[in-house]
């Protein structure tokens, strides 16, 4: 007969098993064995075995005689195994006859770990344990532990630059013109183990000081696949790298004399490294920092000081700009010392930056007032040029300093029979200060593209200036891989971390990207009610296989748990519905 059984729910934590039949054309049920004191996990682990038995032939409706014994998750391993195959990413690392597990299938169950649930190389083995990942694999799952996972990371790391040289060989071949233009940017993040050699104490971007700072370096193409990645040792400034790094891709790469558009943020320009980019034949399009602007030729920054939130769009028309899109307008700069430049003025940004800066002077007066009222509640006399020299260094980190002026008036407090020398601060506004928030309003809402790619009217694959903001604006495919990649990066807490410990821990997190980025790209093309390949992880997650054992015979069998529509719609759209079928499963033993 049909397995059809089902938990019904009564009340608190008392449940009966049923099952469903037909009697004289009318809908009714028998109850098979009641049950109680159901925790949450015993109710889903019984769900989940009632589903995995859905569809197999039982001949006997004795409970007793079924044993739902253990699950492991499946679909979603074996749909990113699928990914992992279609990059042919096994074949960087060499196969050993004398190994009982290859390390391109450790890299493997690393990278898919990563992707699914990121956590310490310490947990990767427990995870691999509730997978069916040996079965994929066709490995003895007693061979993976931790002694092996850290053995085979300096093998991994040992492989990086052939990692490097497949991935851009393999992409330029799929799409040469992805590789024309790419992407390169720096973040900081931090491990939370122990030691960390390649680490050092410094203050992240995002995350304040830490003591185990490590810096990455990653360039990305015009699809936000990743082909070169870096830790970089004796870190100072953003400004300081790009030589080092774009010798060696030229080396690694091959890369023809301006074959490469290197795009890249604002932090990292200074005339030596554009110097250094011409010098080495590469393309490069990037942007000057807001204070930059006033000391630029053909510029007038004097111009813009009519400029205001009600005017501006009318204005900065009449001033010759032209409209890209409600948000930017641009004005061509023209060519100085074979470098264009092109000015662009954002409404948006203007607005935003002059809130902030009144923000800004309304919390340094909001300082002073605080500082009044401890000023006069002293207990022991004050030092006027200490309280000055405390009082400046805070409106200094406030940057606050320019834009307001105090004096100190002294002020004597009588108290308990004695006199206590104090100030109040007397908060004045000067020419000076005016000057300067004047000065600070003439570039609210400028920034400015500089590049050395010819313009369209004097080479076919030039780039108009509505291109440069385009490609510019573009560089968020490499600060989304750095979000996700950091957020593969850190770790939880483990012993020792070598530097090639670390270099390969960084090698698989960007391998984990890779997987990411071409299931997010695949699903912008095709609508299908997911979105993001955490949500794909998410649906797939529930498509496990449970083992279920006969009481009365003792056959065992593996049993995949019922395909749902999306997880169908799913490994159709990646081409991955092998794993799903008959044939491929019972090479498996799985029915």
């Amino acid at each position: 007969m049909k397995f059809n059984w089902y938990l019904k729910h009564h009340h608190h934590n008392y449940y009966s098993l049923v099952e469903p039949y037909r009697e004289n054309g009318k809908n009714r049920h028998r109850v098979i064995t009641y049950l109680s004191g159901l925790t949450p996990e015993d109710v889903q682990q019984i769900k989940r075995g009632l589903a995995v038995m859905k569809g197999l032939e039982i001949e006997t409706t004795n409970i007793e005689d079924l044993i739902f014994e253990n699950h492991w998750r499946y679909l979603d391993v074996a749909f990113l195994d699928v990914i992992w195959k279609q990059w042919k990413l096994s074949k960087i690392f060499p196969q050993s006859d004398g190994k009982d597990v290859q390390t391109s299938e450790i890299v493997e169950i690393l990278t898919l770990y990563r992707c699914l649930d990121p956590g310490s190389y310490l947990s990767a083995v427990d995870w691999f344990n509730k997978t069916a990942l040996d079965l994929i694999l066709h490995i003895n799952g007693q061979h993976i532990n931790k002694s092996r996972i850290f053995r085979e990371l300096d093998l991994i790391e040992d492989r990086k630059e052939d990692i490097e040289r497949y991935l851009y060989k393999t992409l330029k071949k799929l799409d040469e013109d992805s590789m024309h233009i790419v992407f390169y940017d720096l973040t900081d993040s931090y491990f939370e183990g122990r030691k960390c050699e390649l680490a050092s104490a410094g203050r992240t971007k995002s995350n304040g000081f830490r003591k185990k700072r490590v810096v990455l370096s990653l360039l990305v193409n015009s699809r936000g696949y990743p082909f070169a990645w870096d830790i970089l040792e004796d870190y100072t400034a953003d400004v300081k790298t790009i030589k080092d790094l774009s010798n060696q891709w030229k080396t690694e790469f091959k890369f023809k004399d301006n074959e490469i558009v290197l795009v890249f943020d604002r932090g990292m320009v200074s005339d030596e490294n554009l110097e250094h980019l011409e010098l080495e034949k590469y393309k490069y399009i990037t942007a000057l920092d807001k204070n930059q602007i006033p000391g630029m030729q053909n510029v007038n920054i004097e111009r813009f000081e009519s400029i205001n939130e009600k005017n501006m769009t009318e204005q900065i028309i009449k001033m010759g700009f032209k409209r890209y899109d409600d948000t930017t307008y641009y004005e061509n700069l023209g060519m100085a010392d074979g470098r264009r430049y092109a000015l662009i003025f954002n409404p948006e940004m203007l607005a935003d930056q002059r809130k902030s800066r009144k923000e800004l002077i309304r919390r340094a007066k909001d300082y002073l007032d605080e500082e009044n009222e401890a000023l006069s509640g002293a207990k022991k006399s004050r030092n006027k040029d200490k309280t000055k020299n405390r009082i400046d260094k805070q409106l200094k980190a406030m940057k606050a300093m320019n834009f307001m002026d105090y004096d100190l008036k002294p002020l004597i407090i009588k108290a308990e029979g004695k006199e206590i020398n104090s100030f109040r601060i007397i908060y004045k506004e000067t020419d000076g200060n005016r000057e300067a928030i004047k000065k600070a309003e003439r570039t609210d809402g400028l920034w400015t593209i500089v590049t050395n790619t010819p313009s369209k009217g004097d080479d076919e694959d030039g780039f108009t200036e509505d291109d440069l903001i385009r490609t510019y604006r573009d560089k968020n495919q490499i600060e989304q891989a750095f979000k996700d990649v950091k957020s593969f990066v850190k770790i939880q807490p483990f012993n020792v971390w070598t530097p090639k410990h670390v270099r390969a821990h960084y090698t698989i997190c960007v391998l984990s990207y890779l997987l990411d980025i071409t299931i997010a790209n695949r699903l912008k093309e095709v609508d299908i009610g997911v979105r993001s390949p955490q949500k794909v992880y998410e649906v797939l997650k529930d498509g496990i296989i449970g083992k279920i054992t006969m009481k009365c015979t003792g056959d065992e069998l593996l049993k995949l748990m019922s395909i749902q529509s999306q997880q169908k719609a799913i490994l159709e759209l990646f081409r991955s519905e092998n794993v799903v079928r008959r044939g491929y499963l019972k090479s498996m033993g799985i029915k």
